[in-house]
């Protein structure tokens, strides 16, 4: 797709030759030539080392975090991800030697490895100041197809050399085992969380997991503060069984604005889920980000559906009374739709974005009436340029579409005094499909 970069100086501007072929290439559907299979398996699996952290405060980062898939998964067999840490080391909080995290899928399963060992022999894993130490600490979650049917097991975990507020424990506790720690909170060992639904499954390990609900005087002061979670070894593993032609993914919403300096989250984001469901809608009455954006109500909706021989998914997002940047941008309402499916029987993904448009589109006061074809714009105010607008933008991978209907990324040295890389994102929409083929 070729788009035309110019000044803004002409309301003609969606007439000239450049954008007609827009117009052709925005109105064809992509279709992955390669065929899919009916029916497959989506695989998830992730781990790390060591985590502290109170409510959103992080007081020690995930240690060599790794993942294979991520949302819904990933329909590729045989992937791996690895990761090391040679320590971690935050006083009175946590102390451990190596960290070894595994992540992989082989064609019936998934697996996640979290191996936390200790500094040396004379040094065991320390959490509050050694009220629990350990020579290793290891977790291993499975999730695994026989026979048609999913199950969960930690086979692998491990504790050596435990030792709880100067209790010895000699064997894996038993699941959910809950040790009380007087003056900070709680402890629980092998922590064991499975989780299920329509066609799959997942387990969730966490090894140790420390509870601080009391206030103390761990390492002086205030002490660690209550509310303070810290976990040792982790490990995740998720099984789906995909009935149909392709899993499903995709989200709309309405606006985002982010830079180093002003940010502004995703408006009433709606999501599809892996395995589809009926309409849901989401809305907002309002927006507004001082200077930047304002808007009336937006509404976002997600849908999708598998059967055996089918997969379809579709999301909208609609904006009322959309202005930039105190009036240089307006438009009475932006609408972005994406849409992906599968040829019956399912050889083929195709992508398409129906509907999308911008009514009453007005920039630096000249009117462009209802927009409904791509195009990309340079900004120019007071002889500077302001940054790259894009109108109905269309995004295609071989298994996604992703359509933003008005797309600003501000350019340095701009007369605004915006800051540099800002993106400005009014109505956006994204439908995929995965499969074996398309992981």
């Amino acid at each position: 797709m070729k788009n035309e970069t110019q000044p803004l100086v002409s309301p003609r501007l969606f007439s000239r030759v450049g954008v007609a072929c827009l117009i052709l290439a925005a109105a064809m559907p992509f279709v992955a030539l390669n065929s899919v299979q009916a029916s497959f398996l989506e695989f998830s699996a992730s781990a790390y080392g060591t985590y502290a952290f109170v409510g959103s405060t992080i007081v020690a980062g995930k240690t060599a975090p790794v993942s294979v898939g991520s949302g819904c998964g990933t329909a590729a067999v045989n992937q791996t991800a690895s990761g090391t840490v040679a320590s971690v080391t935050v006083p009175f909080v946590i102390t451990t030697g190596a960290v070894n995290t595994t992540a992989a899928s082989t064609t019936n399963s998934a697996t996640a490895t979290s191996d936390v060992h200790q500094v040396s022999t004379l040094q065991p894993i320390s959490l509050l100041g050694g009220l629990i130490s350990a020579s290793e600490v290891k977790a291993v979650s499975t999730t695994v197809q026989s026979g048609g049917t999913l199950s969960v097991n930690e086979t692998g975990s491990a504790m050596v050399n435990l030792v709880v507020a100067g209790m010895s424990i000699a064997a894996l506790p038993a699941p959910n085992t809950t040790i009380a720690l007087p003056g900070v909170g709680k402890v629980v060992l092998n922590e064991y969380i499975p989780s299920s639904g329509t066609n799959m499954k997942g387990l969730t390990v966490n090894m140790i997991h420390v509870y601080v609900t009391v206030a103390n005087a761990i390492g002086g002061g205030s002490g660690i503060p209550v509310g303070t979670q810290i976990i040792v070894s982790h490990a995740v593993s998720h099984l789906t069984q995909v009935g149909g032609p392709g899993s499903l993914d995709g989200t709309a919403f309405g606006t985002s604005v982010n830079s180093t300096i002003i940010k502004s989250s995703q408006t009433a984001p709606a999501s599809v889920g892996c395995l589809g469901n009926a309409k849901i809608t989401k809305s907002q009455l309002s927006i507004n980000v001082p200077s930047v954006l304002t808007s009336g109500t937006i509404t976002d909706t997600a849908q999708g559906s598998i059967t055996n021989s089918s997969s379809s998914v579709e999301t909208t997002s609609t904006v009322q009374n959309v202005n930039l940047l105190a009036g240089l941008i307006t438009a009475d309402v932006v609408h972005a739709q994406a849409d992906a499916s599968t040829t019956p029987p399912g050889t083929t993904f195709n992508f398409s974005s129906p509907g999308s448009s911008i009514a009453n589109l007005n920039i630096q006061g000249v009117a462009y009436g209802t927009v409904t074809t791509s195009s990309t714009i340079t900004l120019v105010v007071s002889g500077k340029t302001l940054g790259t607008l894009y109108l109905d933008r269309v995004i295609k991978t071989t298994n996604s579409i992703t359509v933003r209907m008005i797309e600003l990324v501000i350019a340095s040295g701009n007369s605004l005094g915006l800051p540099a890389g800002m993106d400005i994102i009014v109505a956006s929409a994204s439908a995929s499909l995965h499969s074996p083929t398309h992981p």
